[in-house]
């Protein structure tokens, strides 16, 4: 597919003329500049995918009233979908809408224009405090290192204060990152929160803020509604397990081989494949465990030392009466 067939398909869709009147040929521009972005990325190449599908996709983000554009309400996401059957499949890449966070926020300023919003994630290192008192919530985060690689997160926040009957109310919404791993378990398409996690989570946390304070928004239940055919609700998805990370990992190598223990046996002990599989909850435990091993193995080797050093000076002394005598 090429990106001149796709304008061509949108531009002369009676559809989206019909669905967009005279914003039509600006809004497909802003849609074509999204599409645009994607072109080279084999995982996201959105000229590849089918014009129908595409076309599909932006009247579904126009039934939400979403827009697909540098805001960012929604996304176009490439998806593959197999036409054919499980035999002889035959796999096609089409267009599937995707909402993200910033359409939830879109929706609640507009039930209530003056809502202050901030959905952030929160990761290792960071101070993260929230405050409560009648009405009003306050919260404070501080990001240790603000240019330090982001890569361990530990959960996430959503913080809402507006303004309803003349009197101000706040509220903050968190998720700890084994919740926000639950409702990726039960996502009926994996890949995408592979490639979009940051955004997915973050998704998933304004999301439970608009259930329980927002759940009246005829527009909030229409995108939650929408989003909700991502995922298969009654799936039951057991708790993964955290594990420990690679300098862990090294530190417990080092320690083996310290000890002299082979990393076979280990793994054996704790019942795990490799070293980087041992959960972060029983890391300090093994630490512990090898660090006293080492200790015995040193205070053992100290006291051979010892021993010879005392024959050493034994013999000699033993040598110097012979030779006197």
């Amino acid at each position: 597919m090429t990106l001149q067939i796709i304008e061509n398909n949108l531009i002369n869709s009676p559809l989206l003329k019909a669905e967009l009147g005279n914003n039509h040929t600006k809004y497909v521009i802003s849609i074509l500049n999204e599409i645009r972005k994607t072109v080279g990325d084999d995982k996201k190449d959105l000229s590849r995918c089918s014009p129908p599908s595409i076309e599909s996709a932006i009247k579904q983000a126009c039934d939400l009233q979403l827009e697909i554009d540098g805001r960012q309400h929604c996304h176009l996401v490439k998806y593959n979908n197999n036409i054919g059957t499980k035999e002889k499949p035959k796999w096609i890449s089409e267009a599937q809408l995707q909402i993200g966070y910033r359409g939830f926020i879109y929706a609640i300023k507009r039930a209530y224009s003056d809502a202050n919003i901030d959905c952030k994630l929160v990761y290792e290192g960071d101070s993260f405090v929230v405050k409560s008192e009648g009405d009003t919530t306050t919260y404070s985060l501080e990001v240790k290192d603000p240019f330090a690689k982001k890569d361990k997160i530990i959960g996430g926040f959503c913080y809402i204060s507006y303004s309803i009957g003349g009197r101000l109310v706040s509220f903050c919404e968190t998720m700890p990152l084994d919740e926000i791993n639950k409702i990726k378990g039960k996502a009926k398409q994996d890949s995408i929160w592979k490639e979009w996690f940051e955004e997915k989570a973050k998704v998933a946390i304004i999301r439970r803020a608009c259930k329980i304070h927002f759940s009246g928004i005829q527009q909030i239940e229409q995108i939650t509604e929408f989003d909700n055919k991502n995922y298969d609700l009654e799936k039951v998805v057991e708790q993964e397990i955290e594990c420990i990370d690679s300098e862990q990992g090294i530190e417990i190598e080092n320690l083996l081989k310290l000890v002299e223990i082979t990393k076979e046996t280990f793994c054996k002990v704790y019942a795990i494949d490799s070293i980087i599989n041992l959960p972060v909850e029983k890391f300090k435990d093994a630490k512990v465990r090898l660090e006293n091993k080492a200790k015995e193995i040193i205070a053992k080797k100290q006291n051979v030392d010892d021993a010879n050093k005392t024959k050493e000076i034994v013999i000699k002394q033993e040598g110097v009466a012979d030779a006197n005598n």
